[in-house]
Formats: structure tokens, sequence, C-alpha cells
């Protein structure tokens, strides 16, 4: 009896992995790019480079210099120095004599039952003057012609929001194996195009690091202030856009913008631990599924596989292994088209028992008196105050 549930276990598994693999082909054919620009040339509408910053100065000169320095005629960039407590309004000050167009500004203080980041991108958009608003990252350095690049895509497709992958710079081993688990929710879970063409809200795939929208669009949802108490910011309001019948993208931008999101294995976790349980808008049943799903789709081929190898079962170590082949190509895939190392194929299980571990204390977190901890401040179900 416990063979035969074994391998029906195993089938049901076997098949989970199947249908991953399968949208990660699709979306390897489909996943859409930036396009190509040619001459620079005039533009008549403005865009406005929004940067939150608080605490950045590992990367905030890079990120800001690469904005400057766009190729696009008709652009603004400012930078919100949200409290910063180290160089970061230093190098600011510095930039902007260089650069004497660059606009910095200082944040406000942090109101009751707002998250940092939506504050900051709310008092940003209140000093913008562009058509266009381009929300995005302070670790995050850009291609000359990122701008035009959105600008042609977003007009060529009448896109309201255009969000993208950007090329992800890991260093750590942390980084290597948690980072692109963001990569295959993108990729394995959601075929790309039902983003764009399918109106309703359940297909909506966003990423925080670059935010582009049309002023119209922004002004439409109310902005970041419709999702200020939100920790997952960023798809909660691309939600919002596709609700309001507007169009938005997920487009590979590997080629246009760079990130260094975490530089070890411990920001990793803490800062994936900030969003997990959030992300499903504290919904316990969601969360319980989902981790679950993490075990037994990731991790459990691996026990099967010693089972099966410990018992003589070869349809057991058949249907173990098929599981994780289907695995390691879904990472070939992710690995070829956001360039990422070729050995993220063996990383499949210790990706998913990791992430199993941010999701618990991501619970954990949210259920303790002081909350999630993030840049100094500390968020829980109840309220956000300072650490």
């Amino acid at each position: 009896m416990q063979l035969d549930l074994l391998f029906v276990l195993s089938i049901a598994l076997t098949s989970i992995a199947a249908v991953l693999l399968a949208v990660s082909m699709l979306n390897l054919a489909r996943f859409p790019r930036l396009p190509k620009v040619g001459a620079v040339t005039p533009q008549q509408q403005r865009c406005s480079i929004l940067v939150p910053a608080r605490n950045e100065e590992r990367c905030i000169e890079a990120c800001v210099r690469s904005l400057c320095l766009q190729d696009d005629p008709n652009t603004e960039v400012i930078v919100l120095d949200d409290g910063s407590t180290d160089a970061t309004p230093e190098i600011l000050a510095r930039l902007q004599r260089e650069f004497p167009a660059l606009n910095v500004i200082s944040g406000q203080p942090l109101p009751q039952g707002w998250i940092g980041k939506s504050w900051a991108c709310d008092q940003l958009s209140k000093a913008a003057t562009g058509d266009i608003l381009l929300f995005t990252d302070a670790d995050t350095v850009h291609a000359p012609t990122t701008v035009r690049r959105t600008r042609v895509y977003m007009e060529a497709n009448k896109v309201s929001l255009l969000t993208m992958v950007p090329y992800e710079e890991l260093g750590s081993f942390g980084e290597h194996v948690v980072i692109p688990m963001v990569h295959t929710l993108y990729f394995a879970y959601l075929p790309n195009d039902l983003v764009m063409h399918n109106p309703s809200v359940s297909f909506t795939a966003a990423n925080g690091q670059f935010m582009c929208f049309t002023r119209e669009a922004y002004r439409a949802v109310n902005g970041h202030e419709s999702v200020k108490a939100s920790l997952v910011e960023d798809v909660f309001l691309a939600k919002e856009v596709k609700r309001a019948g507007l169009r938005i993208s997920l487009v590979d931008g590997s080629d246009a913008v760079s990130c260094r999101m975490y530089t070890n294995a411990r920001e990793v976790t803490e800062g994936f631990s900030k969003n997990f349980f959030p992300a499903t808008s504290y919904s316990i049943p969601i969360t319980v599924i989902f981790l679950g799903h993490l075990l037994s789709t990731y991790v459990a081929p691996v026990a099967f596989l010693a089972i099966g190898m410990v018992q003589q079962r070869t349809d057991i170590i058949a249907l173990a292994g098929a599981q994780l082949g289907a695995l390691a190509i879904i990472r070939g895939a992710i690995s070829y088209r956001f360039a990422m190392p070729w050995w993220h194929i063996l990383l499949a299980p210790i990706t998913g028992a990791w992430s199993f571990v941010i999701g618990v204390n991501s619970i954990r977190w949210a259920f303790s008196r002081r909350g999630a901890t993030w840049k100094g401040r500390a968020y829980s179900q109840q309220g956000t105050h300072h650490a």
C-alpha cells in the first residue's frame, strides 16, 4: 500500500513539474524584450525618473550616474533621500554638483499606516513634472538607451505600465540559490502573454525595481497611496492598474538594467522574508499551500529518488529523475534567458528548501510583536514603527 501511494504521489508531482516546464518553454519563446532603438529624436513627453533612497551608499552613485547619462533628450532625475543615516546624502550632494539638473529632495517623516517605499514614491510623484513616471530602485544601473527603449515599447504596445526583469548580479551562494526563485515565478507559473493581453487581475506580475507608468494611469489608480500599507507594493499596484482596465507588460530587461539586490545570505533571507507572507495578503491557507508546494515539487523528488534507490524501485527512480530533470531544464531556460550561470540547473531543490524556510520565517515575523524589519523600520500587520 505504501509503495502504491509513493507511486501515485510521484506521478502527481511529476505531472506538476511537467506543467511548469511547458509554461517555461512557452515563455522562453514569448517573453518580450525591450526593442532596439536608432538615432536620438526629440521627445514631446517628458519622462521623470524617480529614485527612492534610504541608506544606499553602496550603490546610489552608480545608479544616479547611469540615470543622469541617459541619452533621452527629455528626462528629469529626482532622488528622494528618505532619512538616510549613512553617506548617501553626501554622495548625492556631490552628484548634484556634477549634474546640475539632478534634483535631490528630502523625504518627510513616515506617516502612520504607510510603508516607507510607497511613501517615498508618493512624494516623488508629487515632485515630478513628466508625462511618464519611471520609478526605479537605488540598487539598479541603467544602460544609456533604457528610457528611449522603454518609451518605444510602451507606445508601440499601448502599455500604461511597463515593468521589467533586470539582469541580477549575484555574488554570494545565497544570492545564487534564492534570487532565481523570483525568475521561476515569472517564468514557470504564468504565461507572460496573459499579463498584457488578458484583462483578469489574476494574471498580473510586476517587479518594483523598474515600474514605468503613464501619468494618466498612475493618477487613475491613485498612485502609491492605493497600496500605502503593502510591503509588496509593486504587484498590488500593478493589479490596480489592470483593475482599471489598463494594459501592463512585464518584459525581459536584462540587457538594459542590472541590479544587485542583496550581498549575502542574511540579506537575501531577510529581504524575501519581508515580502513572502504579505504577498498572499497574509493568507494562512494560501501561504501554507504554497509552502507545501515548495517542499513537494522541489525537495521531495530528491527524497523519492533516494527511496527508490534503496528499495530498488525503477519506476520511482524514473519518475523522480524525470521531475528533477524538468526542474533542471526550467532553471536552464531561465539561465539562458536572463544571463545566469549554467550551474543553476543543479540548484532547484536547494532553492525550494531555502524558500520554504523564508516562508516560515515570514509568517513568524508577521505575528511577532516587532514585525518584519527593513532599513531601520519595523512593519507588523498592526502598523508601522521605527526599529
